[in-house]
């Protein structure tokens, strides 16, 4: 009898991710009427829709122990700058505005890659706060402000 021995890669990781988030909707989406086939109701495709994504998460879980697979070499001080630079921005987006958080964000997060320069950084954050703030606000027109006040 073989030993059964969990290969913990990134496919498992994704696949467990996949389920989590499917589940999450499939739990939320049961507030509304699901209705049939027929005559489908609001909630019969996220219902539907969570469903398939934890199958996909299932099938990408288990053909992730079917392969041959290297470990995750996973850094904890590079997972919490990239956590702490997403709970910066969601605490500056309503005081400082879009611009100023998403450089932020970017600036702060760009910490956890040690091969970027300074320079590289700055360049960086400038282009995703212009895009996200083009894209956000001048092109879907969203109600946030983009600077301070």
């Amino acid at each position: 009898m073989s030993k059964l021995t969990l290969k913990v890669n990134h496919e498992l990781f994704g696949g467990l991710l996949l389920i989590g988030i499917g589940a999450y909707a499939y739990y939320h989406g049961q507030q509304y009427a699901f209705g049939s086939l027929a005559r489908m109701g609001p909630g019969f495709l996220p219902q539907v829709l969570s469903i398939v994504l934890c199958a996909m998460g299932g099938i990408l879980a288990v053909t992730s122990q079917l392969k041959p697979s290297s470990a995750i070499d996973l850094q904890l001080g590079q997972v919490l700058v990239v956590a702490a630079s997403m709970a910066l921005f969601a605490l500056l987006l309503r005081p400082a505005g879009l611009a100023p958080a998403a450089f932020v964000g970017v600036l702060v997060s760009s910490w956890a890659d040690r091969e970027i320069t300074w320079p590289g950084r700055i360049t960086l954050a400038l282009v995703v706060a212009t895009l996200s703030s083009l894209i956000f606000i001048a092109g879907l027109g969203m109600n946030m402000p983009l600077w301070w006040g």
